[in-house]
C-alpha cells in the first residue's frame, strides 16, 4: 500500500502524521502552505491522504481526519477496540467526541477572535463585546463542561492504573482527541484545574511516535500556543 499525505504544519492533519508513525507505515509526506490548490483549482483540504493498493490501479482519496484514522486502523487491525472487549463503548464514543462535539466550540472561539482582530479599530469594540458575551454566555461554559467530562473519565481510569481513553489500550481515539485538548490547554485559562487532562497530555508527549511526528510534521509549539491563546482573552 502506497500512502501520500498532504499536510499543513500546526493543523489538525498533524494527527495523521502521528497516526502513521504509530502504525509504522511507510508514507510520503508533502508539506504545504494554507493557500495550496488541488488539481481542480480548489483549495487543498488538510489532511488529504492518497492511498493506492499495490494490486490496484485506482487511487483512493480521503480527506476527513476521523475517516482516515478509521480506514487505516481497521485496515491494519491496530489501535482499535473490538466489539467483544469491555471498553468498546468508550472507544465508539470518544473517537467521535473530539471532532463532533469538542472541536466545534474551540473553532468558534477562534473564529470570533479572528473577527475581532480584523475589525477596523474604530468599531472594533463592537466585535470584541460580542465575542466576550458569546464566550461568557455559551462557549466557555460548554468547554468547561466538556473538559470536566473528560477529566472525570480519565480520573476513573487513573484510579484503575489505566492511562488512555479506553483504559489500558492506546487507540486512535486518543490521537483524535489530542489536537482539541492541546488547543484547549491554551484557549481555556483554567485548564490547569483539570489535573487528569494535564497528566494525559504529558503521557501523550512521552510517546516516541508522537515526538517523531512533531519533527516530521514541522510542528511549532510557539505558533500553536500563540494561535490559540488569543481566544482566551
Amino acid at each position: 500500500m502506497k500512502l501520500k499525505l498532504h499536510h499543513h504544519p500546526n493543523s489538525r492533519s498533524q494527527r495523521i502524521v502521528w497516526l502513521l508513525e504509530e502504525l509504522q507505515l511507510d508514507y510520503q509526506l508533502e508539506i504545504h502552505s494554507t493557500h495550496t490548490k488541488n488539481e481542480n483549482g480548489q483549495p487543498l483540504k488538510f489532511p488529504t491522504l492518497l492511498i493506492q493498493d499495490n494490486d490496484a490501479q485506482n487511487q483512493l482519496r480521503l480527506t476527513e481526519t476521523s475517516a482516515i484514522a478509521e480506514y487505516l486502523c481497521q485496515k491494519q487491525q491496530k489501535l482499535i477496540i473490538y466489539p467483544n472487549q469491555q471498553d468498546y463503548w468508550n472507544f465508539c464514543f470518544y473517537q467521535h467526541y473530539a471532532d463532533a462535539s469538542f472541536m466545534p466550540n474551540l473553532a468558534l472561539k477562534q473564529v470570533f477572535s479572528q473577527i475581532a482582530q480584523q475589525t477596523p479599530w474604530l468599531v472594533r469594540f463592537v466585535s470584541i463585546a460580542f465575542k466576550a458575551a458569546f464566550n461568557k454566555g455559551y462557549l466557555n461554559p460548554e468547554i468547561q463542561t466538556q473538559l470536566q467530562i473528560l477529566n472525570t473519565h480519565l480520573e476513573k481510569n487513573h484510579a484503575k492504573n489505566q492511562i488512555w481513553l479506553t483504559g489500558e489500550d492506546f487507540t486512535y481515539a486518543d490521537i483524535l482527541l489530542w489536537f482539541p485538548l492541546q488547543a484547549s490547554a491554551y484557549a481555556y485559562p483554567d485548564f490547569a484545574h483539570y489535573p487528569a487532562l494535564v497528566n494525559y497530555l504529558q503521557q501523550i508527549k512521552s510517546r516516541p511516535a508522537f515526538q517523531a511526528s512533531l519533527q516530521k510534521g514541522q510542528w511549532s509549539t510557539d505558533l500553536f500556543q500563540n494561535y490559540w491563546q488569543i481566544t482566551s482573552k
